[in-house]
């Protein structure tokens, strides 16, 4: 099978600045096994906790435990014994627990008032308004007779979402008051803290932004616009990069990711922002940011291929202190990352792959499942059953690529053949 590619050299030298030191990555599935592979590419003795003993990452890694990366004084403990000098996470989850770790333990990170902001929607909307950020309306709920009482007073269509998760899991779009019960119910079951928000439903082209921090300096990777999939949910399609906006929507976009650090003290680190720019006004609406960066491999794989910029290395320089001396892109190629769609079934073979990742320009092409597995319907972005990451000269370029692989892979179920993506 043909190894994916980084977008940065097959071979890279030992960061003598890292060599030898601890360093604890919470989180070791799919999308945080580059993270480890890298730690140790560059000298660093990496330790992992994942939930499960069977994660893809833990070969990946010098030491592993089975440790839930929310079980903040079991980490603790293991960090201590560890003597762990830095602490990572890709994952939004295990992002208080890092700040709980960095916070006890005197080492660099986010602070837990930032962590518990950054993964919890609601303290980040009221954050939002403080700093004067533009947010859509947004009303709290504990409980679906709550949020039936307040139906009468709100405007519909809405969105329901839980305060505390990612990949639009539990994310619902609701047209009228009657469809509000089974969407709350739907989000408090999602949530962690038993906590959903109704929110205005605002109609516009959605993006995303990428960009490091670095001693308060904000520097925008790349800003997509997105095809998301169809109502009721809000999953990703396909994210392009850069997204096609004007001159000034693209200001506004990078005065977002400057506001976001400042107004919520974001001094070295990462950020994956999502906006919304209105069709009416055009103006760029916050919908929501992590301080992680975005998954299936777009900051690990898509973002060093399209600037230049070797991000992986300049986040574990960071878990540790130490700046990087330039992070300034050296290209601005076109991108994109596309999700490959396939109709619910039990897969009895996956064909195409490797031929699709030998195409130029694909950076990877991956389906998620194998013979024997169930692909079923998609809700959110976790249950999206493939991608692919493709660059281009341009924006045609990418689309002819992302074409080309589409027309290699398919998928045999148990009653049909050669199934191509929807």
């Amino acid at each position: 099978m043909t190894a994916p590619s980084t977008g940065v050299p097959a071979s890279v030298e030992i960061d003598r600045d890292i060599a030898g030191k601890r360093l604890l990555i919470l989180g070791a599935g799919l999308w945080q096994v580059e993270y480890i592979r890298r730690a140790r590419r560059l000298g660093a003795e990496t330790w992992a906790t994942d939930w499960s003993d069977d994660a893809v990452g833990k070969p990946e890694a010098d030491h592993f435990a089975p440790i839930d990366v929310t079980h903040a004084e079991e980490t603790l403990a293991f960090a201590k014994r560890a003597r762990i000098e830095g602490v990572f996470t890709a994952a939004d989850v295990a992002v208080p627990t890092a700040a709980f770790l960095s916070a006890e333990m005197g080492l660099p990170g986010y602070s837990p008032a930032l962590a518990a902001q950054a993964t919890n929607k609601l303290s980040m909307r009221r954050r939002s308004e403080e700093i004067g950020l533009k947010c859509p309306w947004f009303r709290p709920v504990r409980s679906v007779a709550e949020a039936s009482a307040l139906a009468a007073a709100l405007s519909f269509p809405a969105i329901v979402k839980p305060v505390d998760n990612c990949s639009s899991r539990g994310v619902r779009f609701v047209a009228a008051p009657d469809g509000l019960a089974a969407a709350v119910a739907e989000a408090l079951d999602a949530s962690r803290a038993g906590e959903a928000l109704i929110e205005e439903f605002l109609v516009g082209t959605e993006g995303s932004v990428e960009a490091l921090v670095q001693d308060g300096r904000v520097v925008v990777l790349g800003a997509c616009d997105k095809t998301k999939s169809a109502l009721p949910y809000r999953y990703d399609m396909e994210l392009r990069y850069p997204g096609a906006y004007d001159a000034a929507t693209r200001r506004d976009v990078d005065a977002l990711a400057m506001r976001i650090a400042e107004g919520f003290g974001i001094a070295d680190g990462i950020l994956h922002i999502e906006f919304l720019v209105a069709a009416d006004t055009r103006h760029v609406y916050l919908i929501e940011f992590a301080v992680r960066g975005c998954g299936s491999k777009v900051c690990t794989h898509l973002m060093p291929r399209l600037t230049g910029i070797d991000v992986v290395r300049v986040l574990i320089r960071q878990a540790f202190g130490l700046s990087t001396a330039s992070l300034d892109p050296a290209r601005y190629l076109h991108g994109a990352l596309h999700f490959l769609m396939f109709p619910p079934g039990r897969v009895t073979a996956v064909r195409g792959v490797d031929d699709a990742r030998s195409l130029p320009g694909v950076i990877d092409a991956c389906v998620e499942r194998v013979a024997g597995e169930t692909i079923d319907e998609v809700r959110d972005g976790r249950s999206r059953p493939g991608h692919l990451l493709v660059s281009g000269a341009t924006a045609a370029d990418v689309q002819r690529t992302i074409a080309g692989v589409r027309d290699l892979i398919e998928i045999d179920y148990e009653h049909v053949s050669g199934v191509k993506a929807e």
